[in-house]
């Protein structure tokens, strides 16, 4: 028989080479193991996170909706708001315009009835013999009669006493009053009052001339120009301007 082919013994140097590859491929196989392990963890935690967060937001995003909602509501709300208020405005500038040329209208009115009003002082009481409204009548007409004076008795709406010696007959037309004092209204005594103090920077002016007009508006007269004031304010301006 042929002898057997004997293998060779490694020498040390083979050896340690063995023993270090080997080595290697644990270390590396162990190094990935543990990369496997630590993705694995990270994946789950990071899921379990996710989950954590989503739960937590749920409801915050349910509670931003809930919130959106009602701010579009209140937006919506303000917004019509804004245009009644406008309305309302307008609606009010109109009214205060109708206000202010009904109250011009009523001070008008109630200064051209005191215009036929007619105050009699210091007539005895009992002389009207019940019936005063023809009483002051036949006075009016045996004191102002004559000549150019009251031809028959004025046709008046009635008469009546204000005191205990002051009486008062209201005329049914201001031609039978031409002779009485006139009364105004409080509103209007305090507007013609107002031009008080125009009327003496006027006063002494050269050339100027100036006077009250019914209801209470100053006319001024300069330089041949004739010039009608509705408040003291416009006069101190003219004087201001044109003197």
């Amino acid at each position: 028989m042929p002898p057997k082919p004997v293998k060779p013994t490694p020498g040390p140097s083979q050896a340690s080479n063995l023993t270090a590859n080997a080595g290697n491929a644990v270390d590396e196989n162990l190094l990935k193991a543990i990369r496997n392990i630590v993705q694995s963890v990270i994946h789950e935690e990071n899921n379990a996170l996710r989950e954590e967060i989503r739960r937590a937001v749920s409801p915050l995003k349910a509670a931003l909706e809930t919130c959106e909602g009602t701010l579009q509501e209140h937006e919506e709300g303000l917004n019509g708001l804004d245009s009644r208020l406008e309305a309302m405005e307008k609606q009010y500038d109109q009214l205060y315009d109708n206000y202010k040329i009904l109250q011009a209208k009523t001070d008008d009115l109630e200064n051209r009835g005191r215009r036929c009003n007619i105050r009699i002082l210091h007539v005895k009481e009992g002389l009207e013999s019940g019936n005063p409204t023809k009483f002051v009548a036949n006075l009016l007409t045996e004191i102002l009669g004559g000549p150019g004076g009251l031809q028959s008795p004025p046709t008046l709406d009635r008469a009546h006493r204000t005191g205990p010696a002051n009486g008062v007959a209201h005329g049914l037309s201001s031609h039978d009053s031409t002779t009485s004092r006139r009364r105004s209204s409080a509103g209007l005594s305090k507007r013609r009052a107002e031009f008080i103090e125009v009327k003496k920077l006027l006063r002494g002016k050269e050339g100027v001339r100036y006077g009250l007009v019914y209801p209470a508006r100053l006319r001024v007269s300069f330089q041949g120009e004739e010039n009608m004031f509705d408040t003291p304010q416009a006069v101190k301006d003219f004087i201001a301007n044109k003197m």
